[in-house]
């Protein structure tokens, strides 16, 4: 407001609004999808192979829709920044996870038919990991938060952690680091 006057908050209220529905299209279609899919794999909890009449995996969206809300409604305003930070950390993570397993899968199973190839591989995959690192560092608005942000996403992928490891040993009495090459 005292470097842009008022068409700064405009433009900072549609920069919020627009990335709250990114966020909450995320969680609420693409999340419950993903459960969804993984459900029908047996990797993931069966009951979020349920459809509804419209073909939504109405399971997850409900489900995603409880977790979601528990903050908001316990929390303050301030905590929830954290909270947004923590969870697009989260996601960072799991998105460098991802260029990883394309990089372990294309040397361990270069024989395996592809639908889609990465040009230069393995260049966008390297950049994507050192640029995702380098957000995830630098991703606290305040150095006071930062430990605060780093506890809240360790804890959130250690209790994923724990579950995936359990459902994956007991479940699908796999070992953990085995691939799944359904």
């Amino acid at each position: 407001n005292a470097v842009f006057g008022q068409a700064g908050l405009f433009i900072a209220t549609v920069m919020a609004l627009a990335a709250t529905c990114s966020t909450v299209n995320t969680i609420l279609a693409a999340l419950p999808s993903i459960l969804h899919g993984m459900a029908e794999q047996k990797q993931a909890f069966p009951q979020l192979k349920s459809l509804n009449r419209f073909n939504t995996p109405w399971v997850g969206i409900l489900m995603m829709a409880v977790f979601t809300s528990i903050p908001f409604i316990t929390l303050g305003i301030d905590s929830l920044i954290v909270l947004v930070i923590a969870a697009t950390t989260s996601y960072l993570l799991a998105y460098i996870i991802s260029h990883i397993d394309v990089i372990v899968l294309r040397q361990r199973h270069p024989e395996l038919n592809r639908p889609y190839r990465t040009p230069f591989y393995p260049l966008p995959q390297i950049v994507g990991i050192i640029a995702m690192v380098y957000v995830i560092i630098n991703n606290s608005p305040a150095p006071e938060m930062t430990s605060m942000i780093f506890s809240i996403a360790g804890g959130m992928l250690a209790v994923v952690g724990v579950i995936a490891a359990l459902w994956v040993k007991f479940y699908m009495k796999r070992n953990l680091f085995q691939p799944d090459m359904t």
